[in-house]
């Protein structure tokens, strides 16, 4: 594409009133392409005017910066271009126009405007604070990433819609939290899967007779009976469904159950068979874990999880219903079949597991009022309460419990007078006659959805040090400071850089910082798209379920050992390790590795594996789930690596078209599509990323030949499906080449050598994506310099990511608004 054309009026200078801007170099080696006669690619240079206070204006002055800094314009095949000094004095005066424009803007209202939680945080928030577990985030509308991240202010804006929803997400989480029914019991059942009840209709009733889930009849030759439990061979229906006992509620109560599962493979000698447990209620089903069972000897499964009310118990096996030979299941008697299966002996579940009765939000919400539990004769009006708010003085009793809650949900000391507004329709509602469980409600729901709840609170200027204790906090937790924050804060120590530094370190070792983990790589690396696409059953029958959970699983592994062991940035790119479990190494072909917990593992020498460009997930998310491209995976590796990310294309080019019958390879249609002169520049820097990974497939899978729908070529057996048999078409041959700042490259591992030559550039670009995140801001013009500065040393303490975020927290970005 016409690169002046994608970043607009890229090298222009003519009416720059005002700024001192020497205009000679414009005036003398570009304008002459781009006046109101020529316009090449679209652009009168003429017409562009300096306004600092337009934004818009201002973005393309900084690309005119940025192209002429980076020598990329005037072009390079122009004989007439400007020398050193030339360029030096332009962008020296360039600079610091732009850079009094940002900070004249910074001045008035500080870098981060105001900013609202997002609905991640509001939800981890809410959990904190009311100790539920209530699924929030999907009552509430989707926030507007900016600058690729949810947590940056522009994007947070709110709507009269994002009102009412914030109302129906704080009377769910208030009605949650105030339970006062009777304390569930606490219940073990075992269930012996030779006496379990769906087993048995399964193999006693004829087969066509009676209708089984989903309107299925009983499959008596997907299940082998055993003197000690049961044998599932099909990997879907019929499953092992654990259900309560018949003489007990039919359905348990939401809370954390601890389950054990006694089990192994069948049939399958030196080969684990993976087993998927389900929290399912009909409607949907939610994994609870997977687990690789050993062959033939028994073993006990045990893991603790949240169980959602009405949800029962759902056990299935993958990689089983097909033997060696390939014959199924279905088509063989079940005493004949001869592949692998999961043996079943029992299952027992106990819960729900409870700290305290009632629950933590009651103390949160009434503080010191007492609860008091109701004796039989008042529990005889409704059974479903069990205990009773009694306050001695309601009037002084709410004031006190809104005090001491909106103090929590503020995350800051009150100020005089400011929960009067709360306390007021509290007893408003009080002298209308309302009870004081209901007057109370009113209270709390305009706590949560005031804007001292929903806001940062963050002055101009330096943050104080509770301000302080929430950006930190919501930087590493995605949550509310917690009682050290505070305490540090209303003493005015946590401002103090070596205790800042310590908190720090306290909270990126706590468990919590999963969440930072979690938020920052699903941004940064889009894994929250991972499901966005899914892979052609056809094309790719080895994708299975547990590949596509374990893919995002290893990137936020591989991440979090980055941060913990503080390795270099550079290891974005490259490692000799990966973070893997049993399913993931026989994707990638690295020998033994079992189980279904994610660990390190060291790669074979001139494996093609390491860094993030390599992980499935990643692969997965930059292609379609039918074919790759490397326009997509090379844009995603400028934009989310290298921190360059392309212009868009101009308006009317078209995308490719992807051949599935391998009739063409996607280079070839590149180079079709890259013969226009509009679009060379720009894939000159867009496709050579992306051919470095054409060595991979849509799943992640290394390749040598694309796959193929159409006629001919060559039908070859896997080899990473374990027993099932499955068979691809190859097709053409992948080429993997290609030429990066005019040197040459064979496959990915000479590209990520070539991109690993230009450490700075990873370094800066990581920095600035932490500085985003945890700021909720952009990175201006102004900026630069910061981030050169945290760049700078964080190099010179050996260049950790873990030292990177010590040094984002220290830097004037983030200790000011």
């Amino acid at each position: 594409m016409n690169l002046l054309r994608s970043v607009l009026p890229v090298l222009l200078f003519t009416a720059i009133a005002g700024a001192e801007i020497p205009r000679e170099l414009i005036g003398t080696y570009c304008v002459s392409c781009h006046d109101a006669e020529e316009k090449k690619g679209g652009l009168d240079l003429e017409a562009l005017e300096w306004r600092p206070g337009d934004r818009a204006n201002q973005a393309i002055w900084v690309k005119v910066f940025d192209f002429i800094d980076k020598g990329e314009m005037p072009p390079k095949n122009r004989k007439q271009r400007p020398d050193a000094a030339e360029v030096e004095e332009f962008l020296g005066g360039l600079g610091k126009e732009l850079t009094a424009a940002d900070e004249k803007r910074e001045a008035a209202s500080g870098r981060t405007v105001l900013r609202r939680l997002n609905r991640v945080e509001y939800e981890r928030t809410l959990h904190d604070l009311l100790g539920i577990r209530t699924p929030l985030t999907v009552m509430l509308p989707n926030d507007t990433p900016m600058h690729g991240f949810d947590t940056v202010a522009e994007g947070l804006r709110l709507s009269t819609l994002q009102m009412e929803k914030y109302l129906e997400a704080a009377d769910k989480a208030i009605d949650d939290a105030i339970r006062l029914e009777p304390k569930p019991e606490l219940v073990k059942d075992r269930f012996e899967m030779v006496e379990n009840q769906e087993v048995r209709w399964h193999l006693e009733k004829p087969e066509g007779k009676g209708d089984g889930a989903g309107g299925a009849g009983p499959h008596r030759h997907l299940l082998r009976m055993l003197p000690d439990g049961v044998v599932f061979f099909n990997t879907g229906y019929p499953s092992a469904q654990i259900k309560p006992p018949k003489e007990k509620p039919r359905s348990r109560p939401e809370g954390i159950y601890k389950v054990r599962i006694s089990g192994y493979a069948y049939q399958s000698p030196g080969v684990s068979v993976p087993m998927r447990v389900y929290g399912n209620n009909y409607k949907d089903k939610q994994l609870l874990g997977w687990f690789e069972m050993e062959p033939d000897k028994p073993q006990v499964v045990e893991f603790t999880t949240f169980i959602r009310g009405g949800d029962f118990i759902q056990i299935e096996p993958s990689n089983t219903g097909q033997d060696k030979e390939g014959k199924n299941v279905y088509n063989t008697p079940v005493k004949d079949f001869t592949g692998s299966g999961l043996a079943l002996q029992w299952v027992e579940v106990e819960g729900p597991l409870l700290e305290t009765w009632p629950p933590k939000g009651v103390a949160t919400l009434f503080g010191d009022i007492p609860v008091v539990e109701l004796d039989e004769e008042a529990r005889k009006k409704n059974k479903n309460v069990a205990y009773e708010i009694r306050p001695q003085d309601p009037k002084a009793d709410s004031r006190r419990a809104l005090e001491q809650f909106a103090g929590k949900a503020f995350r800051r000391p009150l100020e005089a007078g400011e929960v009067d507004r709360y306390v007021g329709l509290t007893h408003a509602a009080l002298d209308e006659g309302q009870p004081f469980m209901e007057a109370m409600r009113i209270g709390f729901r305009a706590i949560l959805v005031s804007p001292q709840f929903l806001f940062f609170r963050e002055d101009h200027g330096k943050l104080d040090d509770h301000a302080l204790a929430s950006r930190l906090s919501y930087f590493l937790w995605s949550r509310p400071p917690d009682g050290e924050l505070l305490k540090l804060a209303a003493e005015k120590k946590l401002s103090q850089p070596e205790v800042l530094r310590g908190q720090v370190e306290r909270l990126l070792k706590d468990g919590k910082s999963a969440a930072f983990v979690e938020d920052f790589t699903g941004q940064w690396l889009d894994l929250r798209n991972i499901d966005a696409t899914t892979p052609d059953a056809k094309l790719y029958p080895e994708s299975d379920e547990l590949l596509r959970l374990s893919m995002p699983e290893e990137t936020k592994a591989y991440f979090a050992e980055m941060l913990q062991a503080d390795l270099p940035v550079t290891t974005v790119v490259d490692s000799d390790f990966v973070m893997v479990n049993g399913r993931l190494a026989e994707h990638y072909q690295i020998p033994g590795v079992s189980g279904q917990d994610i660990r390190k593992v060291k790669l074979p020498p001139d494996s093609p594996r390491g860094g993030f460009l390599t992980q499935a997930s990643v692969l997965k998310i930059t292609a379609n789930g039918t074919t790759t491209s490397p326009v997509l995976r090379g844009a995603w590796v400028m934009k989310r690596i290298l921190g360059q990310p392309p212009s868009p294309p101009p308006p009317g080019v078209g995308s490719i078209e992807p051949d599935t019958r391998g009739a063409t390879t996607v280079r070839e249609q590149l180079a079709l599509h890259s013969t226009s002169q509009s679009c060379a520049a720009c894939h000159a820097k867009i496709d050579p990323p992306g051919f470095a990974l054409e060595s991979f497939d849509v799943i992640g899978g290394y390749r040598e030949q694309y796959r193929s729908q159409g006629e001919g070529g060559k039908l070859i057996e896997l080899s990473n499906t374990r027993e099932k048999r499955k068979y691809v078409k190859y097709g053409q041959p992948v080429d993997a080449s290609g030429t990066l700042d005019g040197k040459a490259f064979v496959d990915i591992r000479e590209f990520k050598k070539l991109i690993l030559e230009k450490p700075d550039q990873l370094m800066t670009a990581m920095a600035g994506k932490l500085a985003t995140y945890s700021t909720g801001a952009g990175i201006s013009f102004a900026d630069r310099r910061a981030v050169a500065e945290i760049s700078r040393k964080t190099k010179e303490q050996g260049g950790g990511l873990r030292t990177l975020v010590h040094q984002v927290v220290a830097s004037p970005l983030f200790l000011s608004k």
